[in-house]
């Protein structure tokens, strides 16, 4: 039995009552895990495997998609499930995620980053204003740490408001999103 520590990002429906989630981790990036019988009404797994959760899940590998036999919560993130804002951002968040990182390739980094993001995305305490001003670090260091350089002479922000408009512009010319909050 292996475990993984991540963000459940995304619950599909697969059969009559398995579910397949999509994960960011930190030992390996993106990963999709099958549950077997979740959907069940009596089904164990069905507490703990709701979509923005953070996690320990237990799996055991499989021919074709690795299959969850526990978890452990270490957040449920309730504050970004009660806000409709605040859910958009988590949802914006792992849209990005989907887009641009490939299955399997994790880099600390990057996961730090995305839980420092999802951590003040669950402070009830950051204002609206503070949350977006996070999106857009958010989305700069991604940038950053993809080699896109957003530190280049042409991209250094003199204020907010510059920063918001570059991160747009570069975010829409090399991942083909636009941050849209």
């Amino acid at each position: 039995m292996k475990s993984v520590e991540g963000i459940i990002l995304k619950k599909t429906p697969r059969r009559e009552a398995d579910a397949v989630f999509t994960l960011y981790t930190k030992e390996q990036g993106l990963m999709r895990l099958q549950a077997k019988g979740v959907r069940k009404q009596e089904a164990k797994l069905k507490a703990g495997l709701g979509v923005f959760n953070w996690v320990d899940l237990f799996y055991v590998p499989a021919k074709y998609l690795p299959i969850t036999t526990d978890f452990r919560i270490k957040d449920d993130f309730k504050v970004i499930k009660n806000s409709l804002f605040r859910l958009k951002l988590a949802h914006f968040a792992a849209e990005v995620i989907f887009r641009i990182f490939e299955p399997g390739v994790g880099e600390e980094k990057v996961w730090q980053k995305t839980f420092d993001f999802f951590s003040i995305l669950n402070n009830r305490y950051t204002s609206p204003a503070n949350l977006e001003e996070s999106v857009y670090q958010w989305c700069y260091h991604l940038l950053d740490l993809n080699g896109l350089n957003p530190r280049s002479p042409d991209f250094r922000p003199m204020n907010a408001a510059h920063l918001r408009k570059r991160t747009e512009v570069l975010f829409l010319h090399h991942f083909g999103l636009t941050i849209d909050i």
